[in-house]
């Protein structure tokens, strides 16, 4: 692998409007940093650099290097510039990060007594961050090289990877990871089967049960309403505190509304026996870490617009809104109109449903009300509120039709009877000389 000298700067084009233009520069003859010239000339170290992302714009795309203290936004470059840029900053970063290992392979076998030693004990799941750690502890380049967040193993080449000591085969196998995790959670459902059956006051589920114990550096649990996610929550922090994996300050859980971060700060409380004032965890909404992250770094709170804490504040702003929509565009004036009267008020959705029968069960007791008493537009009554919807839509379209029309059926001996249309998908609208039919919205 080698790493050969670029400059990239801006396009002509994108530089006309570009609020300031940029050049960003290496050369070998200095290979551990880069050269960005904005305003004035500074140097940005690979050891500082944390994290490269392309963004795409408009009609320019943008590099993004994070580095300490520090995030630099690229602009004006073509997708494919953009692309090529970001493969040549980590092939560039990779060559020093792979050359600093090279000048210390010594110091591997202390990374790889330090990694057995985390492996051996089997006291926690692997994480990659995990490993990443263990070996950022130990002293010296080569260490601190192999735990930077952009070294890509894949990137070295195999004649040093072969000289890599076995315990690394976790940062270059992804399986060789996933086996021993895989060992670690079934034997951890078993020493753990006490702690997990009487937690938050019930028995956690197998799925909760390995839920609570993976810890990734992100984990993505998917599940549906009333399935037990707080009390999973709950467990998961109780979890890694009884391992001492984390301290009661290092962990943050967040909710969406205030009723659900009091509900979570009660139930962990309640579990780790204390007091929930006295609670050491952070339990906050989205909207109070924010606003307590700017009042850190700014010294006081953000100033809110003067409708937030007003009871109807939100509404009142809504209906403002609505109503500017409504008379300056007659577009929206009659979609906004059909939806009022087809869609008068909107069905609970599937998700806060315990089951998809739940839910239907639901549906079918709007639907049918002790026959026809749901008012319509044109002064008819309907069975359900599809009939609604329908009947209300072609009174706003000007279409005539009769609900449930009598269908004259001949029998023997010339008499007639009379049947009401009776399919449960359709009924039947009359329009000029013919029979419109049509499915219930």
């Amino acid at each position: 692998m080698g790493s050969k000298q670029f400059t990239a700067k801006p396009g002509f084009w994108a530089s006309l409007f570009l609020p300031r233009k940029w050049k960003l520069a290496f050369t070998p003859k200095i290979p551990d940093r880069l050269r960005l010239s904005l305003k004035q000339s500074t140097e940005l170290p690979f050891a500082t650099i944390t994290a490269i992302a392309t963004r795409k714009g408009l009609l320019w795309s943008a590099i993004e290097i994070r580095s300490t203290g520090r995030t630099d936004i690229l602009g004006g470059l073509s997708s494919e510039a953009a692309v090529t840029l970001s493969e040549q900053l980590l092939c560039a970063i990779n060559h020093y990060l792979v050359s600093t290992i090279e000048s210390d392979k010594a110091q591997l076998i202390e990374i790889d007594e330090a990694i057995q030693t985390l492996t051996r004990s089997g006291h926690q799941y692997l994480a990659l961050g995990d490993i990443n750690q263990t070996i950022a502890s130990v002293s010296g380049n080569a260490a601190k090289a192999i735990a930077h967040p952009l070294f890509d193993i894949e990137r070295v080449p195999q004649a040093i990877v072969h000289q890599f000591p076995a315990s690394l085969s976790m940062l270059a196998d992804r399986d060789e990871r996933q086996r021993y995790n895989s060992r670690f959670i079934a034997s951890e459902l078993t020493r753990y089967d006490m702690f997990f059956s009487d937690l938050d006051g019930r028995s956690l589920s197998q799925e909760q049960r390995e839920a609570c114990i993976r810890l990734e550096n992100n984990n993505l649990l998917i599940a549906s309403a009333g399935s037990g996610k707080t009390a999973t929550m709950v467990g998961k922090v109780a979890y890694v505190l009884d391992k001492g994996l984390c301290r009661p300050e290092e962990i943050l859980v967040l909710a969406f509304n205030n009723d659900a971060a009091k509900e979570l700060r009660e139930r962990l409380a309640e579990q780790l026996k204390v007091n929930a004032a006295n609670l050491v965890c952070q339990v906050s909404t989205f909207h109070a870490l924010g606003r307590s992250i700017i009042q850190q770094v700014e010294g006081k709170p953000p100033q809110l617009a003067n409708w937030v804490d007003h009871p109807a504040g939100e509404s009142k702003l809504i209906d403002q809104m609505i109503n500017e929509l409504r008379q300056s565009n007659p577009v929206f004036e009659k979609l906004w109109t059909q939806l009022l009267v087809l869609y008068p008020k909107a069905d609970a959705p599937v998700e806060v449903f315990d089951s998809e029968e739940d839910f239907r069960r639901y549906i079918s007791d709007r639907n049918r009300r002790n026959g026809a008493t749901i008012s319509t537009l044109s002064g008819i009554y309907v069975k359900s509120l599809q009939e609604q919807r329908i009947a209300n839509w072609l009174w706003l379209n000007s279409i005539p039709f009769e609900y449930e029309l009598q269908i004259p059926i001949g029998e023997k001996g010339g008499e007639r009877r009379y049947d009401e249309y009776s399919d449960d998908s359709f009924r039947c609208a009359k329009l000029n000389r013919g029979i419109l039919g049509y499915a219930a919205l």
